[in-house]
């Protein structure tokens, strides 16, 4: 397990980054700590203010070699 720092807020989306749930429905707060696990298939994944849990990156050693990871996250 990992803690990791939200960088900026993440919303839900559906399907494609273009639909978007109204009201937006944040996820992971910035500036807010959450604690990061890998599955059985080495993707990590972390819970969010809601106890859900969601993929926040999907390389196997480090979260922090996924774009999308350093670009919301950053590992504590």
């Amino acid at each position: 397990m990992e803690l990791v720092k939200c960088q900026k807020n993440v919303c839900k989306h559906l399907g494609y980054d273009f639909v978007e749930i109204y009201p937006p429905r944040l996820l992971f707060k910035e500036g807010y700590i959450y604690p990061a696990y890998q599955d059985k298939y080495g993707s990590w994944l972390a819970t969010d203010e809601e106890g859900q849990s969601h993929v926040v990156s999907e390389t196997i050693n480090n979260p922090e070699e996924d774009p999308w990871f350093r670009l919301h996250f950053k590992k504590v």
